[in-house]
């Protein structure tokens, strides 16, 4: 098996002892936690629970977790419908020897599929890891954790776990570090297991380049849409409302903004929001709308509740000043003139200009133009325009995001799809077992119940009381 060589310098009172056999050699910072912040993890601090859960059974659900929950099936919801089957004909005693083989049948299957599943992912994971695969699978430029972990756990067996943690995480910085600069340089270079190298595909790498760019564009479309088919037209009508019940509106919400800041408990808004949609039910549709968006903001708690609320409310506010205060807006054709104005000059021309952008990037990458080129034609329009939409996006690191997600996914597919053949090459002897096993627990745990259903015993017990019955005559 082959490692890939890096060099690994620990700063302590008590050196620790290095191991000839080893020479591993890499460098590498650890990112500044606050530079680089992920939003996915950011979003999950506001989660449930509940929801944090469920994304974490989403986000490992494999072969292995989809064989237990069909052994819970199996095991805790069948026999119920087998044992109190109001259509079935057989006796109880029938139904419940029945009912008991599924739960029999369920450990089986745990021990006997899982027990064979997780060895072949972890064969699949340290295959993936070592360079075995191809290009769709290889892992050698942004290995696991785990598998770099053990490798400087075998090198320096005498380090403490703080230096280990440290030390894998600057080898995970570095390989990082490494595949940006590779994907910047045109020039994708993984390992093999017998310690050669090969180059990525020039066609799957401009995929990538593409694909990134595609999703990119699909993003900023989507987005143009909503302007033009649903912000815009939704703005008008508030705009118009705001026009129409200026003082109402202005009253309304600034009571309860002072009612929201003399307060520590913003139920109590809440329940004035409630009565306020009640009291003017038969008023402007729109304040109901707008009573709705109130009573829709949520905290894990009250005082983000309360700060929710109170970013509605400041906004609603400031949207009647805008409208009315700060723009004169006279009629209806003047509202409708000025919002598709103002949101084609501040979302419209923006996204248009990111379009445009990105499809001259994409223009490039089909005519197999360096990434250099294509960066540096990113950086101009930014130097142009500091506050271009595109201005925070980082190309060449989206690349290796994909490039990541990509083989990650073939290989968890890869896993299934493996465990689905081990399933069901085993699956002959998990039914021997069954048969095997089945009637021997019955006979420990409920003889009454398998001395009624075995076969052979029952003809036993019939041919002895046809004898007795001839001697007695």
């Amino acid at each position: 098996m082959k490692v890939e060589n890096v060099k690994l310098g620990i700063n302590n009172s008590n050196p620790v002892k290095q191991q000839r056999a080893y020479k591993y050699s890499f460098t590498g910072t650890i990112p500044n936690k606050a530079a680089n912040l992920n939003m996915k993890e950011e979003i999950k601090t506001f989660m449930p629970p509940i929801i944090k859960g469920m994304k974490k059974v989403s986000d490992n659900m494999g072969e292995v977790q989809n064989i237990l929950i069909n052994a819970i099936g199996t095991g805790l919801v069948a026999p119920i419908f087998i044992k109190w089957n109001p259509l079935s004909k057989t006796d109880e005693d029938t139904r419940t020897y029945s009912a008991w083989r599924q739960p029999v049948s369920a450990v089986l299957a745990i021990v006997t599929q899982v027990g064979v599943t997780i060895p072949f992912n972890r064969m699949i994971d340290r295959l993936a890891n070592n360079g075995y695969y191809d290009e769709n699978y290889n892992k050698t430029l942004f290995q696991d954790k785990s598998y770099i972990e053990k490798i400087i756990k075998h090198q320096y067996p005498y380090a403490t776990k703080n230096q280990i943690s440290q030390m894998v995480k600057q080898k995970m910085t570095a390989q990082q570090d490494n595949l940006i600069r590779m994907i910047k340089e045109d020039k994708i270079v993984m390992n093999k297991d017998n310690g050669q190298t090969f180059e990525m595909s020039e066609k799957n790498y401009r995929k990538l380049q593409e694909d990134v760019i595609d999703s990119k564009l699909a993003d900023a479309n989507a987005e143009l849409k909503k302007c033009n088919e649903i912000t815009i037209p939704k703005k008008i009508q508030r705009a118009e409302y705001y026009r129409n019940n200026t003082q109402e509106a202005r009253e309304i919400f600034q009571k309860l903004s002072d009612k929201l800041n003399g307060t520590s408990a913003p139920s109590e808004v809440r329940k004035e929001v409630k009565n306020l949609k009640k009291l003017h039910k038969n008023k402007d549709p729109e304040l109901i709308s707008i009573f709705n968006e109130i009573l829709e903001r949520r905290g894990n708690n009250t005082k983000d509740l309360k700060t929710a609320i109170k970013a509605k409310l400041d906004g609603i506010l400031r949207d009647i000043d805008f409208y009315t205060t700060e723009h004169t807006l006279t009629s209806k054709e003047e509202v409708v003139e000025f919002v598709k104005n103002w949101e084609t000059e501040k979302r419209i021309n923006p996204i248009n200009s990111e379009i445009n952008v990105l499809n001259k990037m994409k223009e490039m990458v089909t005519k197999k133009e360096s990434m250099s080129n294509i960066e540096n034609y990113l950086d101009s329009v930014i130097e142009q325009d500091k506050g271009h939409r595109l201005a925070k996006f980082k190309f060449s690191k989206e690349i290796s995001k994909l490039l990541q997600d990509r083989i990650k996914n073939n290989l968890k597919a890869h896993k299934q799809l493996t465990g689905l053949r081990v399933s069901l090459l085993i699956l002959p002897l998990s039914c021997w077992l069954l048969n095997w096993t089945y009637p021997k627990f019955m006979d420990a745990v409920f003889p009454n119940l398998s001395n009624k259903k075995h076969p052979n015993e029952i003809k036993d017990l019939v041919n002895k009381a046809n004898k007795q019955t001839e001697v007695k005559s």
